[in-house]
């Protein structure tokens, strides 16, 4: 019997979600100044509602991983995915309209965006088990890079829409509008998603494929291994290690400004309207999604052709970052936001091709300490959410200019760079010396023979 292909509807499922998902992140960014005119807000107060979703995003990862390994993809996601899209069509009813005063509105959006957060936190530790319940091994980078795309996508596409309903309906619509569609796709998710072993849509032949690819049903080795307290004290103790921190704090405040304060940049500094600014937001976004794919595939192809590891992967990270710092050039073109946005485009499509954070964990990272230390690396890119929009709020209100704001962008980007020249070292497999790696570690980072 010939196999069946339901893994892909799964990915196209999760495809979807992560683009709604992203929607409601950036939802706010496009009706901020609105707000921010409407409410009479600070550029600090605006700032701290800008970071709210991620600190909360940030403090609920480990209950959420938890939960997911007890309650399952299906009911977690599914229900998460109707959670925040509800907190969303609430941010809503935040309007000053039908509040007494500004301050109580503005504190209806501090908890909206709190719950938001919250909900959010199952997305990619959801997204990373489905893929590996439901793809072989050699599927798995392909279809996690097409999901990943979905972000860039779906804002590419997404913010164009958000801000001509911001313009004709008002702020509130926005919210109201992606709300319901992250809702009735939550009630299709609950309907539809199943793990291979409860689906009716997949075959025996799909299952062997996905058991013999290391997927649901296969032998997971060293799943039993426990944590070694003292071997994860020396891993944090390595160079390589916190500059691995310190790039992906660089590089997620990159991201962070792109989903904050952005589409506020585009009509404050750059002055243009509503619409235009959401047309305008459309090319960055794109070229994000070219960035992200063009980087894994330099770093997978520079592997093959023989270049050791530590080139393949500092080439993509350390040439991004560099060219990030291009950001800081807008400041001299502001009275021309076409050149502006050309500038941003290829700052974010630099960023997006450093991305390689997760992938150089997992290279340098004993495999039975990935979950433990990617905390600790997910905890510093969650960081850059919670303090940058701040930061940028407070020079912002200070400055009332965004140069400084694009500069600081540049410096963060700059030191990223200049943690992965002076801190990463080789990019092998860290070993306490009181531990050695296992045979599958010895595989997976072996230097091919012509390196």
């Amino acid at each position: 019997m010939k196999p069946t292909r339901t893994r892909f509807s799964i990915l196209a499922m999760l495809f979807v979600v992560t683009a709604i998902n992203y929607m409601d992140r950036a939802n706010l960014s496009v009706a901020g100044s609105h707000i921010q005119g409407d409410l009479a807000l600070s550029p600090t107060q605006l700032g701290l509602l800008f970071s709210m979703f991620t600190w909360f995003y940030a403090m609920s990862q480990i209950p959420v991983g938890y939960l997911l390994d007890r309650i399952g993809s299906r009911w977690l996601y599914g229900s998460a995915i109707v959670l925040w899209s509800v907190f969303t069509l609430l941010m809503g009813f935040a309007s000053h309209h039908l509040f007494a005063t500004a301050t109580a509105s503005f504190m209806m959006l501090l908890a909206c965006r709190a719950l938001v957060g919250i909900a959010e936190a199952p997305s990619f530790p959801s997204n990373t088990k489905i893929i590996a319940t439901w793809f072989p091994d050699h599927e798995r980078a392909r279809a996690t890079a097409i999901y990943s795309s979905a972000q860039y996508i779906g804002l590419a596409l997404l913010t164009p829409l958000l801000s001509l309903i911001v313009s004709k309906w008002g702020w509130e619509m926005s919210f109201y509008i992606s709300g319901a569609v992250g809702i009735v796709f939550g009630i299709y998710w609950l309907i539809r998603y199943r793990d291979p072993q409860h689906s009716t849509q997949v075959n025996q032949g799909e299952l062997e494929i996905i058991r013999q690819g290391g997927g649901y049903g296969s032998e997971v080795k060293g799943a039993n291994t426990r944590v070694n307290w003292p071997e994860v004290r020396f891993i944090l103790r390595q160079r390589t290690t916190w500059g691995l921190f310190i790039a992906q704090f660089a590089a997620s405040s990159t991201l962070y400004f792109f989903l904050t304060w952005f589409i506020v940049y585009l009509e404050k500094g750059l002055h243009l309207s509503i619409d235009k600014a959401g047309i305008g937001a459309m090319f960055p976004y794109i070229m994000a999604m070219a960035g992200v794919l063009c980087g894994g595939t330099l770093s997978d192809l520079l592997l093959k052709r023989g270049r050791s590891r530590t080139f393949a992967r500092k080439l993509p990270v350390m040439s991004g970052m560099l060219l990030t710092c291009s950001i800081a050039l807008v400041n001299f073109f502001q009275d021309q936001p076409v050149i502006a946005i050309g500038i941003l485009s290829i700052a974010f499509f630099a960023n997006a091709f450093s991305n390689l954070g997760w992938v150089v964990c997992s290279d340098v990272i004993p495999r039975h300490l990935i979950g433990t230390i990617g905390g600790f690396l997910n905890i510093f890119g969650n960081l850059s959410g919670i303090a940058s929009p701040i930061i940028i709020g407070i020079i912002l209100q200070r400055t009332q200019n965004f140069q400084y704001a694009m500069w600081y962008i540049a410096a963060v980007a700059l030191a990223g760079f200049i943690a992965y020249l002076f801190l990463v070292g080789k990019i092998e497999v860290m070993v306490s010396p009181d531990e050695q790696p296992t045979p599958r570690d010895n595989e997976k980072y072996k230097t091919p023979s012509n390196a």
